[in-house]
Parts: C-alpha cells; structure tokens; sequence
C-alpha cells in the first residue's frame, strides 16, 4: 500500500486462538471449578477479556510440565489403584 507504513510489533502471537474455560478444562481433564482454583491460586495463568476467562495453550502446558509427577490422591478413591 502506498503511503502507509506497515506496522511491525515485537509482540509475540497468542497461538492460533484462546481458549475458553470449557477447552482450558478439557485439555487439562478438569473441572472448570478446578482450573478456576488452579487459577486463583497462581498455578495456571488466564485472563478475563470481555468478562469470559480465556487461556492460551501455551500456558496450559507450561502447567502440565510443572506438576507434581506423583500427586497424593490419598482419600479420593478406595479401590487400590
């Protein structure tokens, strides 16, 4: 285009898009109430655009690699596994 400058940004893109607290929940294989506490607690980050919770794969899996590889069920479940 003539005369205008094309606009180059330093920003790194999002990904192809951002996911809701629904897809967040279903790649994690959580409850959308537990990312809601992973996320309050700082564990997972999201932000709210346009008052909907939205999250980045990115970030999803950055949580996944950080997680405990042995996590204490201890109570939830009673059949020896």
């Amino acid at each position: 285009m003539k005369g205008r400058k094309r606009l180059e940004t330093e920003t790194p893109p999002i990904g192809d898009r951002l996911l809701t607290l629904r897809e967040a929940a279903d790649v994690l294989r959580f409850s959308t109430r537990t990312v809601r506490e992973y996320v309050q607690r700082g564990e997972i980050e999201g932000r709210i655009i346009g008052r909907r919770w939205r999250f980045r794969r990115a970030d999803l899996d950055a949580f996944y690699e950080k997680a405990h590889r042995n996590w204490d069920f201890t109570g939830k479940r009673n059949h020896g596994d």
